[in-house]
């Protein structure tokens, strides 16, 4: 059985990809300042810790799921979103290649501008807010420290949270709770991705050797966080004519419109797996939040 270490494992994603990966994979779980047993608290930016961390458990994947990923916060802090979005993962993926462990890294759509969708793996990219430049610098380290690492570009996600601000889709549940009138974005098209099935795909990647460079997993719905609204206002028991609409994006950072993610590499190997969205977000919600219920 394979070892798989994965950074940023008290996260949305990573806990997904935590819970699935071990079902065929000894999991090594990585996290900083949430992290508590059965996880481990390991410091990025500490690379003396990183190196006798790697030594010690010698794990054969490593898939990075830490980052900074909030893009008003990126705006706010460029050297600590430096540090972690860029300067960790280029160490990682340097690091990977020299002790021949298989390198994953996710990456965004938002290193696409989202003027000229949908997106190809080899489209050259053109991000429009810091988070996604990093996201970027990371991409093109990557790409030149060794042609066998692995690029997983994702869009927004959501899943099983433990609060429903934890995902930029939940949260707009949250909204509807505590403000039903509050206006949603109808300008942005998003690609609601769950966690879930990311973690699945990657299982199935691990699986295979020849699947390397870049590749997309996203859900295959296109949705305005309005319409999103909408929807689980139907789950929420929120009156449909509460739910208003914007024709512009809110927040200091600039959001692309539509960064759809094509996948012309994943099919190829029959690797798919996707769900509907408002079957899925139900679930979400009426599993993990008692006044949904």
């Amino acid at each position: 059985m394979s070892t798989v270490m994965i950074t940023g494992a008290t996260g949305l994603l990573g806990r997904a990809l935590c819970q699935k990966i071990s079902h065929h994979h000894t999991v090594i779980g990585c996290g900083f300042s949430r992290a508590v047993a059965p996880l481990h608290q390991l410091d990025l930016g500490d690379q003396t810790a990183v190196l006798s961390f790697l030594d010690t458990h010698q794990p054969d994947y490593l898939i990075h799921a830490a980052a900074e990923r909030r893009p008003e916060y990126c705006e706010r802090d460029h050297q600590g979103t430096l540090a972690l979005n860029v300067a960790a993962t280029e160490f990682l993926a340097k690091t990977c290649r020299q002790r021949g462990i298989r390198f994953f890294f996710i990456s965004t759509d938002y290193v696409f501008d989202g003027t000229s969708p949908p997106y190809l793996e080899s489209d050259p990219t053109h991000p429009i807010n810091f988070y996604g430049e990093t996201k970027q610098a990371a991409e093109r380290a990557i790409i030149a420290d060794s042609e066998l690492h692995t690029i997983v570009r994702v869009p927004v996600l959501y899943g099983e949270v433990t609060t429903l601000e934890e995902s930029a889709v939940t949260i707009i549940a949250q909204q509807l709770l505590d403000s039903p009138s509050a206006s949603h974005d109808h300008w942005a098209i998003r690609y609601p991705t769950h966690v879930d099935d990311i973690a699945l795909t990657l299982n199935d990647v691990i699986a295979n050797p020849d699947v390397r460079g870049i590749i997309h997993i996203s859900g295959n719905q296109a949705f305005t966080k309005y319409e999103m609204a909408t929807i689980m206002a139907q789950i929420l028991d929120v009156p449909s004519h509460l739910v208003t609409s914007r024709a512009t994006p809110s927040g200091d950072a600039k959001r692309p419109k539509n960064c759809a993610l094509k996948d012309t590499r994943l099919l190829q190997y029959g690797i798919n797996h996707q769900r509907d969205f408002a079957t899925a977000v139900a679930d979400v919600l009426s599993t993990h939040m008692p006044r949904c219920q």
